[in-house]
């Protein structure tokens, strides 16, 4: 039997996320960036039993101009720990800079902060209705737009729709 093709996107944030899309089975699924390293990869194994990955794309950030030092040392610690973890699985892996995968699906360049977080996820939920992107309380969380509109953009660069 032939496993359904999925591309995996990584916002890969403190509170970032990992999203599985797969555009044939309307499929996505999400798994949070900040659980233990067995639990992960066990999401890794899992999803890659279940469908053919065609890459993990991994969104490629670098240290926020004017925070901390302890600030940039967690989130180089936590993007680090995303890349590793990724590579392990054995799967191709390619990475895409903000500007470049949200150029592509159409963010405002001259939006910031809130303004493009929420504009990213008005694209998200019109690209894939039935995302859960919100809390209960209609909050937005945290990656799982970016990662899902990364994973979008694997496929839109790996099945040349562009």
């Amino acid at each position: 039997m032939t496993k359904p093709i999925a591309y995996i996107g990584i916002d890969p944030g403190s509170l970032g996320q990992i999203c599985l899309l797969s555009i044939d089975y309307n499929t996505i699924e999400f798994c949070p960036t900040n659980i233990n390293p067995i639990a992960l990869t066990s999401w890794f194994n899992s999803m890659d039993e279940r469908y053919d990955i065609r890459v993990i794309m991994i969104e490629e950030v670098h240290s926020i101009h004017g925070t901390s030092a302890k600030s940039n040392f967690t989130f180089g610690y936590n993007v680090g720990y995303i890349n590793a973890l990724a590579g392990a699985t054995g799967l191709g892996i390619d990475k895409v800079t903000p500007k470049v995968w949200q150029k592509e699906i159409g963010v405002k360049q001259a939006l910031k902060g809130p303004a493009r977080k929420k504009e990213i996820a008005a694209i998200c939920q019109r690209l894939y209705p039935k995302a859960v992107i919100h809390g209960p309380k209609g909050g937005l969380l945290d990656g799982k737009s970016d990662s899902l509109c990364i994973a979008h953009w694997a496929y839109l660069k790996y099945n040349q729709i562009r």
